[in-house]
C-alpha cells in the first residue's frame, strides 16, 4: 500500500474514533495544537476589557475556554490586545468599538497593543 494511502487511512480512522469517543456530537473548544490558542471574533463576550486613555481596565484577565473577551476601545487613540507571540489578535479598533478574542486552550497569555507597546495585559485561561 502507498504512503499516501496509509496517510489517507490514518486520517480516516483518526476521524471515526473521534466521532465514536464518549461525548461525540458536543463541542469541545480545546484542540491540542499549540498554534490555535485563540481567534478573533466580533461576537459579543462574557468578559468585558475597557480599553481607556493607554491601559486595559483590567490589565489581568480571567476567563475559560470558550468565553468571548470582548474590547471595547472607550479612548480617542486606536487600540488591539495581540498576544506576546503574535498567535491572534483583535483587529485595531477606533474610538467606540469593540473586538473579541475566543480561547481555545487552557494557559497564561501576556498581550499588548501593537499601536502602543507600552500597554500591556495578560491573559489567564481555565478549563
Amino acid at each position: 500500500m502507498s504512503r499516501r494511502k496509509l496517510a489517507a487511512l490514518a486520517a480516516g480512522s483518526i476521524l471515526v474514533l473521534a466521532a465514536c469517543s464518549p461525548g461525540a456530537g458536543t463541542a469541545s473548544p480545546v484542540v491540542s495544537s499549540a498554534a490555535a490558542v485563540c481567534g478573533e471574533t466580533a461576537a459579543g463576550g462574557a468578559v468585558a476589557v475597557a480599553i481607556k486613555d493607554f491601559s486595559f481596565e483590567p490589565a489581568t484577565i480571567a476567563a475559560r475556554v470558550g468565553q468571548v473577551i470582548t474590547f471595547t476601545n472607550s479612548g480617542f487613540e486606536p487600540h488591539n490586545a495581540t498576544l506576546d507571540d503574535g498567535r491572534c489578535s483583535t483587529r485595531t479598533l477606533q474610538t467606540g468599538e469593540r473586538d473579541g478574542l475566543l480561547f481555545t486552550t487552557i494557559g497564561s497569555y501576556p498581550f499588548h497593543c501593537t499601536v502602543h507597546t507600552q500597554m500591556t495585559g495578560r491573559f489567564t485561561v481555565a478549563g
